[in-house]
């Protein structure tokens, strides 16, 4: 069973326009706010070569906050 969040952010999701990778990572700086060099570690694994500009920012968002291991 989902919850009505979890219906409503899939719902956004669905309705959201999908974008190919190269297309977002032209305008990573105005859309993300990330050099392309950021974007493409977030994006780094993905087998869809297409996404949503709320799936790719989450891939980010998560990205940044991971620890750097030395």
């Amino acid at each position: 069973m989902t919850s009505k969040a979890e219906q409503t952010a899939s719902k956004t999701t669905d309705a959201e326009p999908k974008f190919y990778l190269h297309e977002l990572r032209e305008h990573s700086q105005k859309l993300f706010g990330v050099k392309p060099e950021v974007f493409d570690g977030a994006v780094l694994g993905m087998k869809d070569i297409q996404a949503t500009k709320t799936e790719v920012k989450k891939r980010i968002d998560a990205f940044l906050k991971k620890e750097v291991k030395q």
